[in-house]
């Protein structure tokens, strides 16, 4: 975790309120509303249904279990698909889970105002005869949806967390008495039931996966406690229990109700399918009516409110870890990662409050968003199980918790969830093509807004956290030539910055020269020099390179051959002398040769990569080297903590405003940034090469970006030579050429 992660928050939760919050975010409307159009499809083998429902669960909690202790930080799968994968990959899960969460809440929210608003149109028939017809309109469903937001949104402000444990047992107490007077009534009349569960599954297995499509949201909130795995206080117990905890509990509430549904819940002389279809998202109510009479409505309202509303409070909590998580990374803004008192993330709470609001009024239908928020979950645990997988295989070390039976297991759970999601998706293509919309919708936005800071603050988190390589399955090469062995502990030092020993490799190459037919003897004597003074060099500061002698013609050839065959990720020369035309065709030539990155270090003797202090960084504002230059800055707060200086030239004829936008340009491309000791400035100047100088005094390395080389551009353009010519030989160069 990084200090940023453990500074953001507070983990409060201890055991007992890890479970409550997942007891209270698993038990929500879901079995309510969609009981009935479960039914419809799969009749009484709708029990199978749930039951299958809660074995992919659990086999779910296993993994999101093992990838919350190995990862404890919140953000959910987002924040474990950063660590396995790619920035880019995470961006794609966070967004889907943070929409899956907002469509969740929606839910929750509308459902919450359609019972408050059929209670209140109970009452008033009771009193009055009738009840106006305003009471079932949209417009108020949706007004009242929101005010219930906006009230969580306050509590949560000012809470973090909302407590509400009254409301989460009064709500398990009122589901579990619905369905134990259903058994009750059902032991009361047995015959009642008789030919009731005939036929078992009239849409055969269709039916069944159908109906697991349907009723997953009523079990996909036990994933909510990933998501808020940063304030759990000691996740490696307490998550792995909560989860299964919530998911048994959800499972023991829901069985009950669904048998009185079908044994004692239907009118007589009506079928379970004709019932079914006839009540829709009221099935539940209605069977209640039957085996209850009106308390049976009662007690079903006050469930359904209690469930909607600790339901939604869950939802908006773990919406705005997720969207907190993504924030601090940059895969959205960063103003949105700043904390409000006791570190609670107002920022993403209001904007994921906003986004409900704005998801509720343009739903097409709750089902619709059910249904998404059922996809994108069952999604996700099929990505969390391979996730799980490859974190297990890639890390040096044990996560507190392993899920079982590993790989066998989680291999078939995540197939058997894969075709539950696509079954989901042909079933309700309205929900598929929702959730296609807004993942375009994201990757647009990531593209355009979001990729580039992203990128480069992800590739300065894998600079500072050679394990974060390791875990994304990267073994970077880093491939150093060498001529001259007094520059071999400068170069090697760098190469092992950008290529961890523990996670990637340094290849440090000696080329002999061929004269005519054979290879002078003397050339090869003094490769072998050089190569023996330069591995005495790496061994004395604990390294261990790989070292390879070639004979060529020709040696740019040679390290052009060489960077190919092996694929390497950065080729790194050492040059103390760029000013002749030979060389410069040279290092141009090999820019547009190899596939690599190319990193030029011109060092004075002596010079240590760890003992720098200070370092200056000209800024132009373009992107092409902002990856690779992030990636090496990383690596150096990581070995050292020195003063960063990113330093942008503007002419004295730029206008304020100009200025003005190129400060906010610069300090946004700093914003986030973890490099140790980093500032910017923004400088007037008609001479950019003494400015640059004139920063450069006192500094140990500046590091140069070398602009894309076109066929007609040399690399090392004049601004280049002429500062490289006037900078102090005290201060290193590192000139840096993306690929």
């Amino acid at each position: 975790m990084t200090t940023d992660d453990a500074a953001s928050t507070s983990r409060g939760m201890d055991a007992r309120a890890t479970t409550v919050f997942g007891v209270g975010a698993i038990i929500g409307g879901g079995i309510i509303v969609l009981a009935g159009p479960a039914l419809l499809v799969a009749g009484p083998a709708t029990l199978v249904a749930l039951v299958l429902n809660a074995v992919l669960a659990i086999l779910a909690a296993f993994s999101l279990s093992e990838l919350a202790t190995r990862f404890p930080r919140s953000g959910g799968p987002y924040a474990f698909a950063q660590r396995v994968f790619s920035v880019q990959a995470a961006f794609a899960v966070g967004w889907l889970v943070w929409f899956a969460s907002l469509a969740a809440a929606a839910v929750f929210a509308l459902g919450f105002a359609e019972f408050a608003l059929a209670a209140l149109a109970e009452v008033l028939r009771l009193l009055r005869g009738a009840a106006p017809a305003v009471l079932s309109s949209r417009a108020l469903t949706v007004a009242i949806g929101i005010a219930a937001v906006a009230a969580y949104l306050l509590q949560l402000s000012r809470r973090g967390r909302g407590s509400g444990g009254w409301m989460i047992a009064a709500k398990v107490i009122t589901m579990a008495v619905l369905g134990l007077a259903g058994l009750v009534a059902l032991a009361l009349e047995p015959r009642a039931a008789a030919g009731a569960f005939e036929p078992f599954a009239p849409g055969g297995l269709t039916g069944i996966a159908q109906a697991m499509g349907l009723l997953f949201i009523a079990f996909q909130g036990f994933a909510l406690l990933a998501a808020a795995a940063g304030e759990v206080r000691q996740p490696a117990r307490d998550l792995p229990r909560a989860m299964l905890i919530a998911i048994a509990v959800a499972t023991v509430l829901y069985v009950p109700i669904i048998v009185a549904i079908v044994a004692v819940g239907v009118p007589p002389g009506e079928s379970l399918a004709f019932f079914a279809g006839r009540t829709g998202g009221t099935t539940v109510a209605e069977a209640a009516r039957t085996y209850l009479g009106p308390f049976g409505f009662w007690l079903v309202t006050a469930s359904a409110v209690l469930a909607m509303l600790t339901a939604l409070q869950a939802n908006m909590f773990a919406a705005s870890r997720v969207a907190h998580a993504m924030a601090r990374d940059r895969t959205l803004p960063h103003a949105l990662a700043r904390l409000g008192p006791g570190g609670v993330p107002r920022r993403t709470l209001l904007l994921s409050a906003a986004l409900t609001a704005i998801v509720m009024v343009l739903l097409p239908s709750v089902a619709t968003a059910g249904s998404a928020a059922g996809l994108i979950y069952l999604s996700v645990f099929a990505l969390a199980h391979v996730m799980a997988l490859l974190a297990r295989r890639r890390s040096s070390e044990s996560a507190p918790f392993r899920a079982p039976l590993s790989p066998w297991l989680p291999l078939v759970a995540a197939a058997c969830t894969v075709a539950l999601a696509l079954t989901n998706a042909v079933a309700v293509p309205s929900a598929g093509a929702l959730t296609l919309g807004w993942l375009v919708l994201g990757l647009a936005v990531y593209a355009y807004f979001l990729g580039r800071q992203a990128a480069a603050i992800d590739a300065e988190h894998e600079g500072a956290d050679p394990d974060l390589v390791r875990l994304r399955g990267r073994r970077p090469l880093v491939l150093a030539p060498i001529a001259n062995p007094e520059n071999a502990e400068a170069l090697v030092t760098v190469a092992h910055a950008l290529a961890p020993p523990e996670v990637g490799r340094v290849l440090m190459l000696t080329v002999v020269v061929r004269a005519g037919d054979e290879a002078d003897e003397a050339l090869i004597d003094n490769a072998q020099r050089v190569l023996s003074a330069s591995l005495r060099s790496s061994l004395a500061l604990g390294l261990e390179p790989e070292a390879m002698t070639v004979v060529a013609d020709d040696p740019w050839q040679a390290i052009t051959r060489v960077a190919r065959t092996h694929a390497c990720e950065v080729v790194l020369l050492g040059l103390s002398k760029l000013d002749d035309a030979a060389t410069l065709a040279h290092v141009d030539a090999l820019l547009t040769g190899v596939g690599s990155d190319v990193v030029i270090l011109r060092a004075p003797p002596g010079w240590h990569l760890e003992r720098v202090e200070r370092v200056v960084v000209p800024f132009a504002g373009g992107a092409q080297q902002e990856t690779l230059r992030a990636r090496l800055l990383g690596a150096l707060a990581r070995l050292a903590t020195p003063s960063v200086t990113f330093l942008r030239v503007l002419p004295t004829s730029v206008s304020e405003a100009s200025r003005r936008r190129a400060e906010r340009a610069l300090d946004r491309a700093l914003e986030g940034r973890e490099l140790g000791r980093v500032g910017g400035a923004c400088v007037r100047s008609d001479d950019p090469v003494g400015t640059v100088v004139a920063a450069a005094k006192g500094a140990d390395l500046l590091v140069l970006g070398l602009p894309k080389r076109d066929a007609d551009q040399a690399a090392l353009g004049g601004f280049a030579r002429t500062l490289l010519a006037a900078l102090p030989a005290s201060c290193a160069v590192l000139m840096i050429h993306r690929k």
